[in-house]
């Protein structure tokens, strides 16, 4: 299970999170959901270890990883796909998503970019493009792949649908689904409420740095506060 208890989180002397928590167990998506600005992106990086953490833990199958780097958490089997992607634009996706192998031998990569490729058949006729040349949906699947590549047991998708066409969104967002179905556990950081709560078991709302709300997906779906804010007023 990955976990935070207790996060106190912040930039340059200001708190933006505070005492917040959750889990995400191996074969879940767990949806983290709020307004843009309320702190579920500063979460997803201090899960990945690239924000420093004030207060509070964040284990991984039991370990406190806390004070481990990003790259000693990827080794451990857990994966950022960051907001905003961050793709070399001038490298080619192929060279984009082997990025993502780093740590790993030659048979393991060759074997996790056969599964990147069966996963998202769309990228096998766009590997000799460079990555700034893709849409919006091509690059969020190549960012995909890129954090697949390291075969992580815990993968963190950080706003995949910002900015996307709506069919990207449902192909992001079902792979998420296959791939907590083959055991990995996700954690969907979304603005897109709906969106989420239709992939996910489990879901919390943070707002102002806090979690307000936490439960399944169909309780949060139900829930008036969620429908009024989040869904549009209708049930």
């Amino acid at each position: 299970m990955l976990s935070a208890d207790g996060l106190e989180l912040g930039y340059a002397g200001a708190p933006v999170v505070r005492g917040v928590g959750l889990s995400v167990s191996p074969g879940q998506v767990f949806a983290l959901l709020g307004a843009n600005g309320a702190g579920k992106s500063t979460v997803a990086r201090a899960l990945a270890g690239v924000l420093p953490v004030r207060g509070g833990t964040v284990t991984l199958d039991g370990v406190d990883i806390t004070s481990l780097s990003s790259n000693d958490r990827v080794r451990r089997g857990l994966s950022l796909v960051p907001e905003g992607r961050h793709l070399f634009g001038r490298s080619t996706v192929r060279d984009n998503i082997l990025l993502g192998a780093y740590t790993r031998t030659r048979h393991q990569r060759a074997e996790s970019f056969d599964r990147v490729m069966e996963l998202f058949p769309q990228l096998p006729r766009l590997l000799g493009k460079r990555a700034k040349d893709l849409s919006g949906g091509e690059q969020q699947m190549v960012a995909v792949g890129r954090a697949l590549m390291a075969d992580p047991r815990y993968l963190i998708l950080d706003e995949p649908s910002l900015g996307l066409a709506p069919i990207y969104v449902d192909l992001i967002l079902r792979q998420a689904g296959s791939l907590a179905a083959a055991g990995v556990g996700v954690l969907l950081i979304e603005q897109n409420v709906g969106k989420a709560l239709d992939v996910a078991g489990g879901a919390a709302v943070i707002e102002n740095g806090t979690v307000s709300l936490e439960g399944s997906a169909d309780d949060l779906r139900r829930d008036p506060r969620v429908v009024d804010l989040y869904l549009g007023g209708m049930s």
